[in-house]
């Protein structure tokens, strides 16, 4: 298929729509704290930093995602997806009900976590609100980004954008009803009434994915054979085996940010709202290196389902393919900082301060880089093992005590921020080395098979 070569023309498509669909995913975060800031500097504050315990505990499940979507891709590049994806799709159903069970257990302690932190009482009760709402609507969150990574994988990018879109919109009229009008009195809370926005967009978002899904898979005229029960129990074993290995190191990646943050919320209102205006900042950023990053991902899964693919040059084919944006991007950033921190300030809002933090977060762009990509490249390979042992050695011995000690010892809120390029940039060094062992084998030997078991 020819979606599945990589070409320029097709890598850049690629990531560009990607590129799209993350910065309008993004702009539900940012869309959020737009219009509640008229509600106040707390709920500023409260939105923000309950969107980043959210991205947090989603950030667990986002390894059933990964690893559905790199076998997805390997089986469309090996033409296969007729036979693997109903397989792989059930095999994750599977998975679903003990996330669901998971983010609700995760909820129910945020309220008493931050207030062990000392985080401002007046900011705690909106942040569990918040969290509580987002968290439980687990199961119609994963389906629909499982359905929008099986779109983008199967040549069918547009659809994903066109549903995203109109989730956009649909997000935003529902804000509006919920803050401005007669229907805010059913909320507890500003912050309560955007996360059940959010809720109600996502799972109509859920619905019309899977249907355009099926109906464009039907039209290639390709029969789904009735996956066998055991070949379903099979898959959700390794699945079950390989997943949590790979979210445990998107949960240690957020709590590299999270944890910092909690610290940060202790120097008081005035520092919290600037930090959580940052790290939207530098979140809308990020989409850039993430769009090429992921762009990666679905090409090298195709490489690992095509026979004669060496993929040590791939992979240092596809670097240099997500380097120039990046850079890009982190220029034309810098430039803008001043007319971001505007867009997201809210009455009070310290612009300063909130500069210099965005700044915080650039200054170990180069390490970032390499160990985004390379862990998206292991991903594929599904090494659950070495991402989860690295990533829980560095942050938890490295990352968060150097964070503490630049808050409670340092009271510097840009180098709990800053300080976090030293674990970034020892996870690329071992992410580095782990895909060289990996690509060592340089030609493809690996089967589908092979990859889900390892």
């Amino acid at each position: 298929m020819e979606h599945t070569r990589f070409t320029v023309r097709n890598f850049a498509g690629l990531s560009s729509v990607i590129l799209g669909l993350s910065m309008v995913t993004v702009g539900f975060g940012a869309l959020d704290l737009a219009m509640v800031a008229p509600k106040g500097l707390d709920s500023v504050a409260a939105v923000g930093q309950a969107d980043v315990l959210v991205s947090g505990i989603y950030a667990f499940f986002i390894g059933a995602v990964d690893v559905f979507a790199s076998r997805v891709a390997i089986a469309e590049g090996e033409g296969s997806t007729a036979r693997r994806l109903p397989v792989v799709a059930l095999a994750l159903l599977g998975l679903l009900v003990p996330c669901q069970v998971i983010g609700s257990l995760l909820a129910a302690g945020v309220e008493p976590v931050l207030s062990f932190f000392g985080q401002d009482p007046a900011l705690v009760p909106q942040v569990g609100d918040y969290v509580g709402v987002r968290t439980s609507a687990v199961i119609p969150v994963i389906l629909y980004i499982v359905i929008s990574e099986s779109l983008k994988i199967c040549g069918l990018k547009n659809l994903s954008v066109a549903t995203l879109c109109c989730g956009f919109v649909v997000n935003a009229a529902l804000n509006w009803l919920f803050l401005y009008t007669g229907l805010s009195g059913w909320f507890s809370s500003p912050a309560g009434a955007v996360a059940w926005s959010t809720v109600v967009t996502q799972t109509l978002m859920a619905l019309a994915g899977a249907v355009l899904l099926g109906r464009q898979l039907k039209a290639r005229r390709t029969p789904f054979r009735k996956p066998e029960r055991a070949e379903v129990a099979a898959e959700f074993r390794s699945m079950a085996r390989t997943a949590p290995g790979i979210g445990a190191r998107h949960l240690n990646d957020y709590a590299g940010t999270i944890v910092p943050l909690l610290f940060i919320g202790t120097m008081g209102v005035r520092v919290t709202a600037a930090a959580m205006v940052a790290t939207k900042i530098y979140t809308l950023f990020c989409r850039v290196p993430q769009a090429c990053f992921a762009g990666v991902f679905v090409f090298y899964g195709y490489a690992l389902g095509q026979d004669g693919t060496d993929l040590a040059a791939l992979a240092r084919k596809v670097r240099r393919y997500a380097a120039v944006p990046t850079a890009v991007a982190a220029v034309v950033t810098v430039a803008a900082l001043p007319w971001l921190v505007s867009a997201f300030a809210g009455p009070g809002l310290d612009r300063g301060l909130a500069v210099t933090l965005s700044l915080a977060y650039l200054v170990y762009l180069p390490a970032y880089f390499f160990e985004q990509l390379h862990g998206e490249l292991l991903t594929v390979h599904q090494s659950g093992r070495l991402l989860f042992a690295a990533s829980t050695v560095l942050t938890y011995a490295l990352a968060i005590p150097t964070a503490w000690f630049s808050v409670f010892v340092a009271h510097s809120a840009f180098l709990a921020i800053a300080s976090k390029g030293l674990s970034t940039a020892a996870l690329a060094l071992v992410f580095w080395h782990g895909l060289r062992r990996r690509t060592g084998q340089t030609v493809r030997s690996e089967s589908v098979s092979e990859v889900q078991i390892a």
